[in-house]
């Protein structure tokens, strides 16, 4: 791969001439067609590319923006990355991903630093909560020079603009409708209560409950904070109750197959027996014997865009 200089050093023409070309503004800087095509079969054959690091010193940018997630293990953060990838390649900008690695040594702040080091032009975070969250929020305040932006979850109180699922109004049309199908004891089973998009979907649960004339039971808010063991017992004293619950509505299907085999241990089949909803489609490893127990006719799913969250971030950023 040659660089543009080179190239029009071959051509004998300017080095202003192949960037035109290269970057499709040939015509507006009146450059002849024949010229133009000649420049353009040369930058084919030999793959010619501009002088990065010249560009990075000349406008101080460097083409490059971070992505800052917790893991990889969800299809919702795979497709989410995706569509962040994708729209930034289109905008001739790099990825820098960064894994925090949720509850590991590798936390947040430190990979924000490394990037911010490494003078990315833009900062895209999926922000999770952590000891160093106020830390973090702070070194990563969005200033004209490097924007940022919150991508599916968000951190309350702050500047930084966000891009997510309206995850309240979701909520709130997954229970009515489990509501329609005359469930009366609707689970709520929550991740960590500490992340402000599933605080969303709490309160969109609680508001079609009270549209209802449902009272809000607290009996039956369950979160993960403190693992599954914890919310597992709690959902088999309910199961085990004088009046179990009809219904389950989880903020996400990711990680509730330990729950599913709860279901099957008591005999329970959804929809007949206990109705399911939630969000994100299963992973497809859910096609074990314990799920086709359980689940007997497909699941009330409310799905999200993660590709299309993540261009719209993307877009955000580099408006910015």
């Amino acid at each position: 791969m040659k660089s543009l200089s080179a190239i029009a050093k071959e051509l004998g023409v300017s080095v202003a001439t192949v960037s035109y070309v290269y970057n499709d503004k040939w015509r507006e800087n009146r450059i002849h067609p024949e010229l133009a095509e000649r420049v353009r079969q040369k930058l084919i054959k030999e793959r010619g590319a501009p002088n990065t690091l010249g560009r990075q010193l000349q406008s101080g940018r460097t083409q490059t923006a971070g992505l800052l997630l917790p893991h990889l293990d969800q299809p919702y953060l795979i497709n989410l990355l995706a569509g962040i990838e994708h729209r930034l390649s289109e905008s001739d900008y790099m990825v820098l991903l960064g894994i925090a690695h949720t509850g590991g040594e590798r936390q947040q702040i430190g990979i924000a630093e490394r990037m911010l080091a490494r003078r990315v032009d833009a900062m895209l975070i999926c922000p999770r909560p952590a000891k160093d969250l106020d830390e973090f929020v702070a070194a990563v305040q969005p200033d004209a020079r490097r924007p940022t932006v919150f991508v599916d979850n968000y951190v309350s109180g702050t500047s930084i603009p966000y891009v997510v699922t309206d995850n309240r109004w979701g909520a709130r049309r997954a229970v009515e409708k489990l509501v329609g199908e005359g469930c009366r004891r609707i689970v709520f089973l929550g991740g960590n209560s500490a992340v402000a998009a599933l605080q969303d979907r709490h309160a969109g649960y609680c508001e079609a409950l009270r549209d209802a004339g449902l009272r809000r039971d607290k009996s039956l808010i369950i979160w993960r904070d403190a693992g599954d063991a914890s919310a597992l017992k709690t959902v088999r004293s309910l199961l085990r109750g004088s009046r179990p619950p009809d219904a389950i509505f989880a903020t996400s299907y990711f990680r509730l197959l330990p729950f599913l085999k709860l279901l099957d241990e008591f005999r329970l089949r959804h929809p007949h027996d206990v109705l399911l909803a939630g969000f994100d489609k299963p992973m497809e490893t859910w096609a074990a014997e314990i799920v086709r127990n359980v689940i007997e006719e497909p699941l009330l799913v409310v799905h999200q865009d993660a590709a299309e969250i993540g261009r719209v971030a993307v877009d955000l950023a580099l408006s910015s």
